[in-house]
């Protein structure tokens, strides 16, 4: 053996692994690093995905109908700020319950205000509001409309009826308009979604101004019409109390019922009347009594008996002055007889004073009869007057009841007069002083953006859908991918040691214009180093000797030549004697990659002179010799027949320590597993990501069970920029931890 030492094979390694299975990718062994290298490899199909999916989001989203969310914020006055003072009992406090901000919410809500709005806003000579309230747009006219293109249809909109127009266009806003509590506060909040940006800001404050004017219009107008009736009312209640008053006072006039006190005086006067009645009466009996009395004691004891007589002072003087003469006369009758004259003087004037109190008596019965009459007369006229007071009475008192009546009905003309005069005056004056419920806290503003569709959330979503979709694409097509990617892949999937890899000499630092120069420039380089890394692979796998090396692939165009060339070419500038042989009688690509003429001596004289030298030529650039074929070969002549070529390979053992052939592809040229079957080891080049398993099976399935226990694989024209995003186990994936070490 003329090889270094150090390229001694070890021959531990097996070249066919065996229990392949244990190198068989699992399932079970897919990480996160795994999969994300998948996704770096199918990085295109990811990008490609995620790009169409956020495109359809977007075409989706301005296909969709842009709707538009304007709010304007009113507040409910909850405290009354009526400018003129009222009562107590007309002030009328604003909404305090949930019950009165639902009837507002309502009033708010309500066909009369849409139809307001409608004709402040003026929405019935908006020709594209008119047509979205006959004919809401599809996907296509938003579509349109985004590029500018507007496909409105004026032919329905000529052929409705005004009435129905109006109807439908206060439906359309009540169905996009939206009156709701903020909270627990007195703040209505009123939204209005619309496909126009300014048509929505101009409606929904249209409502919120509507709203916080209308109700001090609308009490204007109540109050003007409650003034214009309660003037009219006042009119005829101020007529008919005073035709009730003058009634009253005409009916008093005619009754003679100066006051409502009036049945009292009779009845005062009545109670007079019965006093005196009984004082007449008693007098009357009194006198009565008397004068009996009277007449009873003067026939009974004649004049002097009259005690009534008696107590009169002329009497009790003349029967004092009677008593002394009698005193006299009996004096004067002891002493003297009848004639005397002082007695018959005497007597005589007894005679003439007893006459004197029979007249007085006389006259005294008289005054007690004319008193007791008198008191009679008294008496019956006192009941006289009391029977006529007592008529007088109860014709008052029927009078009395109709004045009462008439009284009522005057007072109650008379307080209903005043009743809706004192409310006429109020309303008067609370007419142009009318203050709004409710004021206009924040006025909406035209939007920017639409809250429907949602470009950023839609864009996302497609990023996401697209991101996964991409990914999971990603994932898809690199599992049923079938190209060599790392050595991994290789050994995984065929069973056969990978050699090692050859990176594309561009992806490399430092690098030169070809291959071949890269590894004469740059032989400390990543590129010659990988070549080194495949030699050392295939001396230390080689059962015994590796001084034959066939070069080969399943395919034309995967790089053999470039590798067998560069190969030899490295272990010629190592100081070991290589000549590579054009054995490509088809292409001769490493002929013409040195720039053989043809006509000179080559692999072909080699054949058919087995006695003579055989003709090599010295590569300009390293002591590496080449054997090319610089002639074509008769047609169905093959290197093999014979023994020719084996019979070259064996003379030039002797004089190389490397012997490498650039074979012909296996699967097209057949001769190809004859001249591997000539090398000690068999090295199946396969194009990175390009070569699939199934090809490089079918080339194995083809080689002789002698070439492939020597079999190894090189995986060529890595990226090595790209593999190290791939990621993976092999040396390639770390590239870019050891790639300074070649600088």
């Amino acid at each position: 053996m003329n090889l270094p030492a150090i390229y001694e094979a070890s021959g531990a390694v097996p070249q066919v692994i065996e229990g392949s299975e244990s190198y068989r990718y699992s399932d079970d062994q897919m990480t996160v690093r795994y999969l994300m290298a998948m996704l770096r490899r199918r990085r295109e199909v990811l990008v490609l995905t995620l790009a169409i999916c956020v495109l359809l989001a977007l075409l989706w989203t301005t296909a969709l109908p842009k709707t538009y969310l304007s709010t304007a914020d009113v507040v409910m006055i909850t405290k009354s700020t009526q400018l003129v003072p009222q009562d107590k009992d007309s002030d009328t406090p604003g909404p305090v319950r949930s019950e009165d901000v639902e009837t507002q919410i309502q009033l708010i809500a309500s066909r009369e205000m849409a139809a307001q709005v409608l004709e402040t806003t003026g929405l019935l000579k908006d020709r594209v509001f008119l047509s979205d309230v006959i004919a809401p747009r599809s996907f296509l006219d938003n579509f349109l409309a985004s590029l500018g293109i507007d496909r409105s249809d004026d032919t329905a909109l000529a052929k409705t009826d005004r009435a129905v127009l109006i109807e439908r266009a206060t439906t359309y806003l009540l169905k996009h308009l939206n009156v709701a509590r903020v909270g627990e506060s007195f703040n209505l909040r009123i939204s209005f979604t619309d496909s126009s940006a300014e048509r929505t800001t101009n409606v929904a404050n249209a409502f919120a101004r509507l709203y916080t004017t209308d109700d001090a219009r609308e009490l204007a107008r109540t109050n003007a019409t409650a003034a214009k009736v309660l003037k009219a009312r006042v009119d005829e209640l101020r007529k008919s109390a005073n035709e009730a008053f003058a009634a009253v006072q005409d009916y008093r006039i005619r009754k003679g019922l100066l006051s409502s006190a009036a049945t009292s005086l009779t009845e005062q006067e009545i109670s007079t009347y019965n006093q005196q009645i009984a004082e007449a009466r008693a007098e009357a009996a009194r006198d009565a009594a008397s004068l009996s009395s009277a007449r009873r004691q003067l026939q009974r004891s004649g004049a002097n008996g009259v005690g009534e007589a008696v107590s009169s002072p002329v009497v009790t003087s003349l029967r004092a002055e009677r008593a002394q003469l009698v005193i006299r006369e009996r004096d004067l009758s002891q002493r003297y007889f009848d004639n005397n004259p002082d007695l018959v003087t005497t007597r005589q004037q007894i005679a003439d004073i007893d006459r004197q109190i029979a007249t007085e008596v006389t006259r005294s019965i008289k005054a007690l009869e004319s008193r007791s009459d008198s008191s009679g007369k008294r008496l019956s006229s006192l009941l006289s007057s009391r029977s006529g007071t007592r008529a007088q009475l109860s014709t008052d008192n029927t009078a009395l009841v109709a004045l009462a009546d008439l009284e009522k009905r005057a007072d109650a003309t008379q307080l209903l007069y005043q009743s809706y005069l004192q409310r006429y005056n109020s309303v008067v004056a609370e007419s142009g002083s009318e203050q709004p419920s409710a004021r206009l806290v924040s006025a909406a503003t035209t939007p920017l953006l639409p809250i429907s569709p949602n470009l950023p959330l839609n864009l996302a979503l497609g990023f996401v859908v697209g991101l996964l979709a991409g990914a999971t694409l990603a994932v898809v097509s690199e599992l049923s991918y079938r190209g060599f990617t790392t050595l991994d892949d290789i050994e995984n999937r065929l069973g056969i040691r990978a050699l090692g890899f050859i990176p594309s000499h561009r992806s490399v630092d430092p690098h030169a214009a070809t291959p071949l120069d890269t590894v004469r420039d740059h032989s400390d380089g990543a590129f010659s180093e990988a070549l080194r890394n495949v030699i050392v692979s295939v001396r230390q796998s080689g059962p015994s000797s590796s001084k034959v090396i066939a070069i080969t692939s399943a395919l034309p165009g995967e790089g053999k030549s470039t590798i067998a060339s560069c190969l030899a070419r490295s272990l010629a500038m190592a100081n070991e004697r290589v000549v590579v042989i054009d054995c490509d009688v088809i292409r001769a690509q490493l002929s013409k990659q040195f720039g053989f003429i043809s006509g000179e001596q080559g692999l072909y004289e080699a054949l058919h002179s087995e006695s003579g030298a055989i003709a090599q030529y010295t590569d300009s650039d390293s002591p590496m010799r080449i054997i090319p074929i610089t002639r074509p070969f008769a047609k169905g002549e093959r290197l093999t027949e014979r023994g020719r070529l084996n019979r070259v390979i064996a003379r030039l053992r002797e004089d190389f320590d490397i012997i490498v052939l650039d074979c012909p592809p296996i699967l097209p040229i057949a001769e190809s597993r004859e001249i591997v079957s000539l090398a000690d080891h068999v090295v199946l080049v396969v194009h990175w990501r390009k070569t699939v398993d199934r090809v490089a099976k079918a080339a194995i399935r083809q080689l002789p069970i002698r070439a492939i226990k020597g079999l190894g694989i090189v995986l060529n024209k890595v990226d090595m920029k790209k593999q190290v995003r791939f990621g993976g186990s092999d040396i390639a994936s770390f590239y870019k931890h050891y790639r300074g070490y070649y600088a």
